[in-house]
């Protein structure tokens, strides 16, 4: 599974890359404690928490959906794109 963040309507959406089109997993909106969550009234809903080194931000997050999707998804190598691990 593939998963990139894109800039839609001038918010950060989630998207899940799904052949040549990427799916809107929802608009993500930073909780207090400064994890990532998405909330959509139907369908799945996505919660990223960044467990990064201090030296690569934005690089390794932990992942956990409400339809029991939990792991971590990691930046490839030249790549705006994330992959399950």
């Amino acid at each position: 599974m593939e998963l990139y963040f894109k800039k839609s309507g001038g918010k950060l959406h989630l998207y899940r890359k799904d052949g040549l089109f990427g799916e809107d997993m929802g608009e993500l909106e930073e909780t207090f404690t400064g994890k990532l969550k998405t909330s959509k009234i139907f369908g799945e809903n996505f919660e990223l928490k960044d467990i990064s080194g201090p030296f690569s931000k934005g690089d390794k997050y932990s992942i956990k959906s409400s339809k029991g999707l939990d792991g971590v998804i990691e930046k490839k190598a030249f790549s705006d794109k994330y992959t399950l691990k």
